[in-house]
């Protein structure tokens, strides 16, 4: 069942990720890599304890090609988008994109919010020109939210996921920050 938050989307308030979310942030990951096969992981082999979930938000909150934003509803967290930027001089202007949102509210613009707020932190970065994601090829929701805020299809990883006894493929896609 998916909530219908129109009367609660005026209180939506997307913000970065601290140091003190890391438990919520651990349990919504946890929750949403059970509920739905969109991410490269369970709840079971995430391995991620709290401790190592602070110093992910305290390295992301760090850099100046990266961000790791929350969104939250009355005080609640119900979705996540980071932007982890290239750790090497070589690739410190590409940023890898992840997000997602909590089953129960899809289809509330969520995941624009999320988007509209990465790529405000995109173009004032004198860093980053490039960001890029992959994404199940069969999630056509997710694939047509990238092509909505300019992301391309640049390419496809067969075999990317093995889930419940088959193959699913990946799609590579990427935005150019001009």
């Amino acid at each position: 069942m998916h909530k219908d938050i129109n009367n609660q989307l005026s209180k939506l308030q997307i913000r970065e990720i601290l140091e003190e979310d890391a438990v919520i942030t651990l349990k919504l990951v946890l929750e949403m890599a059970d509920e739905s096969d969109n991410y490269p992981f369970t709840s079971e082999d995430y391995a991620m304890s709290i401790e190592n979930q602070r110093s992910f938000i305290n390295y992301m909150n760090s850099l100046d090609n990266c961000i790791f934003l929350g969104a939250f509803i009355e005080n609640e967290l119900c979705g996540i988008l980071y932007l982890e930027g290239g750790r090497r001089q070589r690739t410190h202007h590409i940023c890898n994109l992840g997000m997602g949102v909590k089953k129960e509210y899809w289809n509330n613009k969520i995941g624009s919010a999320l988007m509209s707020k990465a790529l405000e932190f995109v173009y004032d970065s004198e860093h980053i020109a490039k960001v890029d994601l992959q994404v199940r090829i069969d999630n056509k929701y997710a694939i047509a939210l990238y092509k909505k805020f300019g992301f391309e299809i640049e390419g496809k990883n067969k075999r990317a996921l093995f889930i419940d006894g088959d193959f699913v493929d990946y799609l590579n896609m990427g935005k150019v920050i001009d």
